[in-house]
């Protein structure tokens, strides 16, 4: 294509080459360059629960490879006709069947809770733990939180050729010749979602190892191109793998992370016992060739933001001698290589004038054009210093010369060690101590190990072996989520793939570090491991049968893992025993509520018909905060405002007025749900609403969210 370009530029007539570069336009339009997959291969996911009907797609329980059929026929002996791809017509058990959803055709998901726990205040919300297809939890959750996210974390399957995930029903292993394109097909199906349930300043966190690691930074990079990308280096197991060649220590996160011309990672408050990488010392840092940032802002320290140190504080001070421990000496002069010479920042080359006899910083001379050689010459007994380093470089101060006199007249600059050899002195800044200092790229911290506190951890909280396979590092997770939402102590962190629940007990962690009230969603499914599945199929036990099903990940868990996490004891109600890094005890659990969900399906009929409300509850409560009780059965009344919880739903117009009234008692209410066919009626009883509160039609607004957001993938 470049060179298509270099061509049609020789091109003479202006006329053709107009009209070949608007073809070559539209070329490029439809040509895909980089990254290449099968974006299409359609994806299918079977539904327990759900009833089987003429026309349907159905697999059978005990067809482990999910060979689909079309229904033909429902008898009323509850069998069920089906005919083959091929066009063979067999017959089935209706009860020995699963209905199979190809993504892209509406579903109306739903949450039913199977349990909660609630040791936190009434005024905490609650965590959600979700048992269900990721891809349908996430239409629900866009339904429930668009553009509210702050941040994303998800340990995604690292499609090793193990078997360990499933496509269309099927294990992907390496001999599938599609299993790089079933992988980012998966991905970006759920990526596109998920990108629109970040906030602006929301962030998503990705971890990958060597085998997709390439292929999903040009993912990222295609779907989130307006974003900072970083890559993060964890060392996960110090001793190495067993692999060929090398012995793999360290995996990777992607921080996908919005440009707003400003730090959104936060970094990690100096003085604080933290697991993170970002606590390394600063003697790891260099000296006259640490890079300093290339940015705008000629008053951005960033020899600070690294930990350089200057020299000893001379005996007078700018400030109260009591306060001498929130200030420190920084060099005057930019220290860097990317933004550190005089031909870079020309306007910051200048001579400061110093008194030697005082031992005093007098004043800042103006900048020095670049066609011009520094006088060295005293004036008026004063020396000049210019920012040329000890190998007579032209290097620069730190800030233009209207700057450095406003410091030099609050007595900040200061004269440090003399250089003999150059008859010239280090020139010092007093600088407040940074209150944090930034996350390095690569994390070699103990608590990251993820066989000790993933691994063997998850075994003493469960109180057995090989629950779930590879759980990452409780501390690896929460320092992946705190890099985000440290300084965010209301935020709400999502997880589609939830594996084992450690974001959750992270989570957690991050709440009991400094009182937040941090929320988590979590969603996996309850996938059966092959071997395990295998072995209980010939016992004539299937999807759908408790038998099954418990052996699942999320029964068998990420549920179990939460509720230990929480309760500090284990499934069989014994104390979980020792402490965690920080030397407390895993006994003791968190001051937290966390309720567990399954998602199921609704019929689109029944809803619009106002016969699901207590069905689709669930879902408006934890839109709105997840805190207090949920009223059930309030259906039949004229509307329902729950104490202690922020939703409030009017069912009958007529009583709008009482509603309105009560609702002006209630200034807690944060969500709004108006139950009404009229959609003038609608927009008159919002406007007569608080603009604060956000409002909803029932049952309008749920239903065209799943149609819009199934009829076609995004």
């Amino acid at each position: 294509m470049a060179l298509l370009d270099d061509l049609v530029a020789q091109v003479r007539d202006e006329g053709l080459r107009r009209r070949i570069e608007e073809a070559l336009v539209e070329l490029k339009r439809r040509q895909r360059f980089g990254l290449v997959f099968e974006e299409h291969i359609p994806e299918t996911t079977a539904l327990v629960g759900l009833p089987v009907q003429v026309g349907a797609m159905v697999q059978r329980r005990d067809d482990g490879g999910g060979v689909p059929y079309r229904v033909v026929s429902v008898n009323g002996h509850g069998k069920a006709k089906l005919e083959a791809s091929g066009g063979e017509i067999t017959e089935a058990r209706i009860r020995d069947l699963l209905l199979v959803k190809q993504f892209g055709e509406p579903i109306y998901p739903t949450l039913t809770s199977v349990g909660a726990i609630r040791r936190g205040p009434k005024s905490k919300p609650h965590h959600a733990v979700i048992n269900g297809e990721n891809f349908h939890a996430l239409q629900l959750v866009l339904y429930l939180y668009e553009g509210q996210v702050d941040c994303i974390y998800i340990d995604p399957p690292y499609n090793t050729g193990a078997r360990d995930w499933k496509y269309n029903n099927r294990y992907v292993d390496a001999s599938d010749a599609w299993h790089h394109s079933k992988w980012l097909s998966m991905m970006d199906k759920r990526l596109r979602l998920a990108r629109r349930l970040l906030k602006p300043d929301g962030v998503l966190i990705v971890t990958v190892d060597e085998h997709e690691v390439n292929h999903l930074g040009m993912l990222l990079e295609r779907l989130f191109p307006e974003y900072l990308r970083h890559v993060v280096t964890v060392v996960i197991n110090p001793k190495g793998t067993g692999k060929l060649n090398f012995a793999r220590v360290d995996e990777y996160a992607f921080f996908c992370v919005p440009n707003l011309g400003r730090s959104v990672i936060t970094g990690v408050p100096i003085g604080r016992a933290a697991s993170t990488a970002a606590t390394l010392p600063t003697d790891d840092i260099g000296d006259d060739e640490e890079d300093d940032a290339d940015v705008d802002d000629e008053e951005v320290d960033e020899a600070a933001e690294n930990g350089e140190e200057a020299e000893t504080a001379p005996a007078s001070l700018p400030f109260p001698k009591e306060e001498i421990d929130l200030w420190e000496l920084r060099h005057a002069r930019r220290r860097g290589g990317e933004s550190g010479y005089r031909h870079q920042r020309p306007n910051q080359f200048y001579a400061i004038y110093v008194d030697p006899k005082a031992m005093r910083v007098v004043r800042a001379g103006p900048s020095l054009p670049l066609d011009k050689r520094p006088n060295f010459s005293a004036t008026n007994g004063l020396k000049p210093l210019w920012p040329i380093d000890r190998e007579g470089n032209d290097r620069c101060w730190r800030f233009i010369p209207e700057r450095m006199q406003t410091l030099i007249d609050a007595g900040r600059v200061v004269m440090g060690r003399y250089n003999s050899e150059q008859d010239t002195w280090t020139l010092n800044i007093w600088e407040r101590r940074p209150a944090s200092k930034k996350i390095k790229t690569v994390w070699w911290e103990s608590a990251h190990d993820a066989g000790t506190h993933g691994t063997t951890l998850l075994q003493k909280m469960l109180g057995r072996r090989g629950a779930f396979p590879f759980p990452k590092s409780v501390y690896a997770v929460k320092d992946c989520l705190a890099a985000v939402v440290r300084n965010r102590p209301q935020a709400l962190i999502l997880d589609f793939f939830a594996g084992s629940g450690t974001t959750f007990h992270a989570a957690c962690l991050l709440n009991a570090e400094d009182g937040g009230s941090r929320r988590s969603i979590l969603v996996t499914n309850n996938e059966v491991a092959e071997k395990i599945a295998k072995k209980l199929n010939k016992q004539g036990l299937f999807a759908g049968d408790k038998g099954f099903d418990e052996h699942g990940i999320f029964e068998s868990a990420t549920w179990p893992r939460c509720k230990a996490a929480l309760t500090g004891r284990r499934p069989d109600n014994k104390p979980i025993k020792g402490n965690d890094v920080y030397g407390k005890p895993l006994a003791s659990g968190f001051a937290e509520n966390l309720e567990a969900f399954k998602i199921e399906y609704l019929d689109p009929d029944q809803v619009d018909l106002r016969r699901q409300f207590d069905a689709i509850l669930p879902a408006l409560w934890l839109a709105a905060g997840g805190l207090g009780e949920r009223e059930h059965g309030a259906g039949a009344k004229h509307f329902s405002m729950p104490p202690g919880s922020t939703y409030a739903v009017l069912f009958r117009e007529a009583s709008f007025r009482k509603f309105r009234d009560a609702l002006r008692g209630r200034p807690d209410i944060t969500h709004v749900y108006l139950v009404t066919d009229s959609e003038t009626a609608y927009a008159e009883m919002r406007a007569a609403l608080p603009s604060k509160v956000g409002t909803s039609m029932l049952y309008r607004d749920y239903l065209r969210n799943f149609r819009i957001n199934t009829t076609k993938i995004p």
